[in-house]
């Protein structure tokens, strides 16, 4: 009898230790779940470097996500989460995106290289990339995060035109970040 009972204690603290494991990791899965929510056209735009040709001309979206390997040929040191899909249709996203943000984080831009412009070395090429048919200029924009109340302050908005809209660090930190974004897919004039 005695053996028994033991055997009962040692099976139910077992338990209620897997429980209460289990109970500490539900936000992380919780999380890692919400990156995996689809845009409105239908296709996971977070974490999705090669999401392309978006035919839709409105871009609403409020989500949460967590970054990734940068999948840029070259980036793969960085971290990255995509939050408005790349055109390749030679339309470009025009909007206004706020964010917060784990840690710091710069707001990437992707903008279509012209290629057939052979700069000299007094001019110079800006930082680009291969991706889709092409190369993309790249922009990192630092935001301006005002006076922190907190240490975890991490937030900002801007107004954007570009091809394709991501959060990034170059130096590989990973972070999760909260956006709203509202684009509209433009033609440009010239």
């Amino acid at each position: 009898m005695m053996k028994t009972y033991a055997t009962w204690v040692v099976v139910a603290a077992t338990v209620l230790i897997v429980l209460a494991f289990a109970a500490t990791q539900v936000p992380s899965i919780m999380t890692a779940n919400a990156q995996n929510m689809t845009s409105s056209s239908g296709a996971a735009a977070e974490n999705l470097t090669g999401l392309t040709s978006s035919t839709a001309t409105n871009f609403t979206v409020q989500k949460t996500a967590i970054s990734t390997v940068d999948q840029l040929p070259g980036h793969e040191k960085h971290q990255a989460a995509i939050v408005v899909p790349q055109r390749t249709d030679g339309k470009i996203w025009v909007g206004t995106i706020s964010w917060t943000a784990s840690k710091p984080v710069e707001v990437r831009l992707l903008h279509d290289y012209d290629t057939s412009i052979t700069p000299d070395t007094a001019h110079g090429k800006p930082v680009t990339a291969p991706f889709a048919n092409g190369e993309s200029a790249i922009s990192l924009i630092l935001g301006t995060n005002g006076a922190a109340t907190l240490a975890s302050y991490y937030s900002g908005s801007l107004n954007f035109a570009a091809d394709q809209v991501a959060f990034h660090t170059i130096g590989g930190i990973p972070f999760t970040v909260t956006y709203t974004v509202d684009a509209e897919a433009k033609s440009p004039t010239s």
